[in-house]
């Protein structure tokens, strides 16, 4: 192949996925296949409703954006660039485009006829896959019209920051100087004119001003003083590329998605192929009042219950800003999990010193702050109560009592301080301040075989919150000693996970027989549904089993999914259509909370299917049916009838 074009596509396309997992005679193949079309910024590559594009876009060069028009006008969705393709789900499903494709920046593609492309979905596994044309190919589509940018907390604070974020545009932020240099320019002299003008990076640019990279510090950090790389060497080789740009007239919440989605920290600001500005992260924070490190590195220096208490309104700031601005389920809960942990080992810290200063002394023994349920999961949103214990070192009979009495009075303390912190006491009084959750490392091993040993209704419910434990505030290896006492007691004991089966199959998703919504009848919550009870929790507790029977030490809900799949439980289409099940319903829940908080109300998970637009409920309905088909296949795995 010696055509030009063609060539250049073929060089192109073997590094795109799943394409390059073709042997090069049918890359070749469906090469010869491709157009080549050019879509200047601001054109539309195809609008929402039109019919199934004839084409598959691959993106070479350029980006685009997806946006959802409603009646209260245009929601970005996502953004693709190099390498990504559009309208695959459309030509898959064979519907009309749910979205709108605009060309972001100038934007070149190549073009693979849409029946070849359907063809070769369908006879290769590796393109099924890839593109999963069920929920897995619509969720970050779909989430976007959930949240609808709600109100960050309330109040003057919220109002200004969706203000910010939805009102101003990047040329209010932008720092219009933008630093720039020659390829050829040495990176040791690009690094200097960086700390002259105190800059975090640099545009390396053409003599015709043509914008071809940008050196950040993280670049010189990671690939010239890391990789003792020579410092004459020309800046050009250590840019990153593609250079990502931004339109001068664009929102500063699109500028956000856009950093977020590519996972960089500076974005050019381009006006006609002209640079006429630069945007970072740290800019950005004059808008959010801080980033995520930033806020995080802060937990770790506060001083007292009050600052934490205090920082807390702060760290709401930060987290409704994030999840509001989307991005995938995993993601946005890690970061939950990331600022509660750190705040509540420091709160542990902070007790520890008062205790020690009031002449109580330090902790007499090693011990370990358990987290339970969501939290023990990993899987708190902005609605959680304190779900903990504490486990300490094994004492003689002697020292026991006031072993347990130092730690009864810590944990009250403890519990308190994450109360004043926004997290609600227990109602099932699941605390460490409990004293039947502040035990010995024997007494929870006991605890755990009892359960397993003798599974009634109580004991099952507990093994429901209890079994998903791990250490937030870590002295020993009690976590694991933990772990392995209750694989030895599940092992091999099929009534045991038989029976946890059977509790887990006792919440069903809200699907009636023709696929309708079943919703409270009566009282407070009529013409409602629970997300959680009814959607997340039956795929919770079934996992929950799985793991179980692995003997897995994993407690997220996703990770167990995916030791599922890698063991054969549950096929890997399966898996991805559950993960994205998922992760629909908790960006529901979580745009819920949003929803709640800024009306000021306590947010709770239930939700008037009535209110959504057509294309969540469908979605709704369609995470709520792959949940059923699990609660089937554990049913028949675990032969649930043969047990009361």
């Amino acid at each position: 192949m010696n055509d030009y074009p063609l060539q250049r596509i073929l060089d192109f396309v073997r590094h795109v996925v799943p394409f390059d997992t073709l042997s090069e005679d049918a890359l070749m193949s469906l090469v010869a296949e491709m157009e080549i079309a050019y879509f200047p910024t601001g054109s539309e590559v195809f609008a929402q409703g039109s019919e199934p594009p004839e084409y598959l876009h691959i993106i070479q060069s350029g980006s685009a954006k997806l946006s959802l028009l409603q009646d209260q006008g245009e929601m970005l969705v996502d953004v693709r660039a190099e390498g990504d393709v559009l309208g695959d789900t459309s030509i898959l499903q064979g519907n009309k485009a749910l979205f709108s494709c605009q060309a972001r920046e100038d934007l070149i593609c190549y073009l693979l006829p849409a029946q070849v492309f359907k063809d070769l979905v369908a006879t290769n596994p590796n393109f099924e896959r890839h593109f999963r044309h069920s929920l897995a190919r619509n969720l970050q589509a779909v989430q976007a019209s959930c949240h609808e940018v709600p109100s960050a907390s309330g109040g003057a604070d919220a109002a200004s920051l969706d203000a910010a974020l939805m009102g101003s545009r990047v040329s209010d932020l932008m720092r219009p100087k933008v630093l720039t240099c020659l390829p050829s320019t040495p990176v040791r002299a690009a690094a200097r004119m960086m700390t002259r003008d105190r800059v975090g990076a640099i545009v390396v640019m053409e003599y015709d001003n043509t914008p071809l990279g940008i050196v950040t510090d993280s670049d010189l950090r990671a690939r010239v003083v890391a990789e003792g790389a020579d410092t004459s060497r020309q800046a050009a080789d250590f840019m990153s590329r593609p250079l990502h740009t931004i339109s001068p007239d664009t929102f500063v919440f699109e500028a956000l998605v856009t950093m977020s989605h590519f996972g960089v920290h500076h974005l050019v600001v381009a006006d006609g192929g002209r640079v006429v500005g630069m945007v970072s992260d740290q800019d950005l924070q004059s808008v959010t009042g801080g980033s995520p490190v930033t806020v995080a590195r802060e937990i770790d220096k506060c001083v007292s219950l009050q600052e934490l208490v205090e920082h807390r309104s702060k760290i709401d700031r930060v987290l409704e800003m994030m999840l509001s601005q989307g991005g995938s389920a995993p993601e946005l809960l890690d970061l939950v999990t990331e600022y509660n942990d750190r705040l509540t080992r420091r709160l542990i810290e902070l007790v520890q010193a008062e205790l020690l200063e009031e002449g109580f002394g330090g902790p007499p023994v090693p011990f370990v702050w358990l987290a339970f349920g969501s939290e023990g999961r990993k899987e708190q949103t902005l609605s959680t109560d304190q779900d903990n214990g504490l486990i300490y070192a094994n004492q003689p009979v002697s020292r026991e009592r006031g072993v347990k009495r130092w730690f009864l009075h810590f944990s009250e303390r403890v519990v308190d301080g994450l109360e004043l912190c926004g997290f609600p006491l227990c109602k099932g009084n699941v605390m460490a301040s409990n004293p039947a959750w502040c035990q010995s490392q024997d007494a929870w091993q006991s605890i755990f075989h009892k359960w397993v040993a003798d599974p009634e209704p109580k004991s099952l419910r507990l093994a429901s919150i209890f079994f998903d434990f791990r250490g937030i505030y870590v002295q020993a290896d009690f976590v694991r000693t933990l772990f392995e006492a209750l694989r030895q007691a599940v092992e091999g004991n099929r009534l045991f996970l038989r029976y946890m089966t059977k509790n887990a199959l006792y919440n069903k998703p809200p699907l009636g027989f023709l696929r309708q919504f079943v919703v409270h009848k009566d009282g407070k919550h009529k013409n409602k549904l629970n997300l959680k009870l009814s959607g997340l929790t039956p795929m919770v507790d079934a996992l929950r089993v799985v793991a179980l029977e692995l003997g897995l030490t994993a407690t997220n809900t996703l990770d167990r999914l995916d030791a599922a799949s890698d063991a054969g439980i549950i096929n890997r289409q399966f898996a991805a259509d559950l993960h994205e099940a998922f992760s629909y319903i908790t960006l529901l829940r979580i745009s819920k909370h949003l929803d709640d908080r800024a009306r000021g109300e306590l947010p709770d998970n239930f939700v008037d299917p009535d209110q959504f637009n057509s294309l969540q409920r469908k979605m709704l309905k369609e995470s709520f049916g792959v949940i059923s088909k699990l609660q089937e296949l554990m049913e028949h795995r675990y032969q649930t009838r043969s047990v009361a």
